[in-house]
């Protein structure tokens, strides 16, 4: 059996060493590109030296001012990308550090929640014995139960109202001349239309007996509401007095335990909260600063793409070709080394780009994973999968389906529905008297609050979503 704070520990580091392993290749593919940068660099001043060797005249003097014009272009086009890359590599690599010491920190948080979490357990069956013996507890307890079944019958019977309105009002609702005067307010203060229309409207409503269906299709729609706000004030009575066995359970655990341990857990779990807020931002932040640098690495970027033109433009020249196959026809010892350092030179970036492209291709692979991984982080911790109560029965979700999901081999839906099969709440000690269905609480000890934290409202791309939540009136019993 995994805590949930075991096994999300799992998933962030290995969410931080495929980072790693993306930087790498990030550092990989940046090293090459400078390579290659000094080679394109370099190729110009071979064909400039061989025109300085081959070419006389204007016909020389012409090619070697398009040589270094085209050098001085791609030169300072490469140069401001290589700060723009430098730039956003200092932005990545900066946001990387602040998630680690975000995650460091919110790791530092749940731990200490989870001590106070093991002491206020520890002190949870004396609360109870205390409160067996305390007569206005057992009278308040009393009240709210009360109240509570109250409030429980209320909600049915204003869903049994609102089911009767959905059947009963379809045959008023499917006749379209009653719902024409029932929208214009006819019978009532609302209907301002007169002269013609008036006239028309009165014949329609003598037609199809509208005044004899009107109140009784008012009252169809009325009751539910009516039933609902009584409903919703019951529920609001009953919080209040559970509330109140609340503060008595929290003021006796605080006696016994000589502290507010609750207090405390709950204002850490607003903090944990708000960590995991903020990381939810840092990882979004990095996600885009990845997917621009990544525009750079498959140079796709304006810089590169009017430096490998020019570049094109220049070795493409006429005259260029000429000089070349002149070179290659009539070699001579001096311009021999010229030609085979080109040649080399173009051997050396044919191997250059044979390693940019299967990196980029790398790359890709990890970024695809990563994305996955730090969705089913975010969801762990919106879900509240690592409370103090919460468990998971598959101790694979941090070994073998952890390692799986990493390597790519299962998607992060495919993860997160075996995470969701898995998990369990643990019930604390006590709470045969004290803390009655969870209240007084702190919601990551499976308090009323325990939904703090906003579901999920997207999903993997099978079609699933994540989390659950539900909508709904007051809750008399803990539902998880």
């Amino acid at each position: 059996m995994l805590s949930g704070r075991q096994t999300l520990g799992s998933i962030e580091k290995a969410l931080a060493e495929l980072r790693r392993e993306e930087a790498a290749v990030n550092a990989r593919l940046e090293k090459c590109d400078i390579e290659i940068t000094r080679l394109r660099e370099e190729q110009l001043s071979g064909f400039r030296e061989l025109a300085e060797f081959r070419l006389e005249g204007e016909r020389k003097g012409e090619l070697k001012r398009r040589l270094s014009s085209a050098k001085d272009i791609i030169g300072e086009l490469l140069r401001n990308r290589a700060r723009e890359i430098e730039t956003l590599r200092a932005e990545r690599t900066g946001m990387e550090g602040k998630i680690a010491r975000a995650t460091e920190e919110r790791t530092r948080l749940t731990s200490e929640r989870e001590a106070l979490a093991d002491r206020l357990d520890e002190v949870m069956e004396h609360v109870d014995d205390r409160l067996a013996e305390d007569g206005e507890y057992i009278a308040q307890k009393e009240k709210a139960e009360a109240i509570c079944a109250t409030a429980a019958a209320a909600r049915e019977k204003a869903r049994q109202a609102e089911a009767d309105r959905d059947e009963k009002g379809v045959a008023y609702e499917s006749d379209p001349l009653f719902l024409y005067l029932w929208n214009r307010g006819f019978g009532t203060s609302a209907y301002a239309h007169t002269g013609l229309i008036r006239f028309l409207d009165r014949w329609v409503a003598r037609l199809i007996r509208y005044r004899d269906a009107r109140p009784n299709y008012a009252m169809l729609t009325e009751i539910p509401l009516r039933l609902d706000q009584h409903a919703t004030d019951r529920e609001q009575a009953a919080k209040e007095e559970m509330n109140r066995l609340a503060e008595m359970s929290r003021a006796a655990a605080t006696e016994i335990a000589g502290e507010d341990i609750a207090g405390r857990i709950a204002a850490l779990d607003d903090d944990i909260d708000q960590r995991s807020q903020m990381l939810d931002q840092l990882e979004q932040d990095l996600s885009k600063l990845v997917e621009e640098e990544r525009v750079y690495l498959d140079g796709e970027d304006e810089a590169f793409k009017k430096a490998r033109e020019a570049l094109a433009a220049s070795l493409g020249a006429q005259s260029l070709k000429e000089l070349w196959q002149d070179a290659l026809a009539t070699p001579s010892p001096e311009d021999e080394k010229i030609v085979r350092r080109l040649q080399e030179i173009a051997d050396r970036r044919k191997s250059l780009e044979f390693d940019i492209s299967k990196d980029r291709s790398i790359l890709s692979d990890i970024g695809r994973r990563r994305a996955e991984l730090a969705r089913v982080t975010r969801e762990f911790r919106r879900s509240g999968y690592d409370d103090w109560n919460s468990t998971f029965s598959d101790d694979n979700l941090a070994s073998v389906l952890l390692g799986e999901l990493v390597r790519g081999a299962i998607t992060g839906a495919e993860y997160w529905a075996r995470a969701q099969r898995s998990h369990r709440r643990r019930t604390n000690r006590g709470r045969g008297v004290g803390f009655p269905d969870g209240f007084g609480l702190p919601g990551s000890m499976g308090g009323p609050l325990s939904g703090r934290r906003g579901r999920s409202s997207g999903g993997f791309s099978t079609g699933g979503t994540f989390g659950g939540g539900s909508g709904g009136g007051f809750k008399t019993g803990r539902t998880f």
